[in-house]
């Protein structure tokens, strides 16, 4: 019944490595709002994936928002989050990729760095659920949604974003 915490971290990195795979993706991070928890590759330490590691971890708090944003009370195109602060574009430094996006009851979120996000977040599903079962055993809290509320008869929440490229 109880599972070791580093067999269960050792799944959830193989997930994320799997999910990044997916979406033939260069980055994946699995974050909460104070930062980076796991990441795929392992080794961020220059290039590209340091700079994606970098925007995770400096803008953690503020992705978490992102779903609230886009799915929130405000009217179609306001930018504006609930509290009425404004929402700047998070990725626009960020143009040579596209960024899958998930968030699991509002607690903790990966992030997916790759040419298709779209294609990413309609083949994930089953990759993605088992994600969230070694996430929910791996840290208890994580069963919480972010009000302090239980799940405990219900399935957990998880939000997906896909934010594309711009046209033009």
């Amino acid at each position: 019944m109880f599972e070791l915490k580093a067999k269960l971290q050792e799944d959830a990195h193989r997930l994320l490595d799997a999910l990044r795979d997916l979406g033939e993706g260069r980055y994946a991070a699995l974050f909460d709002p104070k930062g980076v928890l796991l990441e795929s590759p392992s080794d961020t330490s220059e290039g590209a994936s340091w700079v994606l590691r970098r925007f995770v971890q400096s803008h953690a708090e503020a992705l978490f928002r992102v779903p609230e944003v886009l799915h929130g009370p405000a009217a179609p195109g306001d930018s504006r989050a609930e509290g009425g602060e404004e929402m700047r574009d998070l990725f626009e430094d960020l143009e040579s990729d596209e960024f899958f996006l998930a968030f699991l009851n509002g607690r903790v979120g990966i992030l997916v760095a790759c040419p298709d996000a779209q294609r990413l977040q309609d083949e994930s599903g089953k990759v993605l659920k088992v994600l969230a079962d070694r996430l929910l055993r791996l840290n208890p809290a994580w069963r919480l949604d972010e009000k302090g509320r239980g799940l405990f008869f219900g399935s957990p929440r998880l939000d997906t974003v896909v934010i594309g490229r711009p046209n033009g």
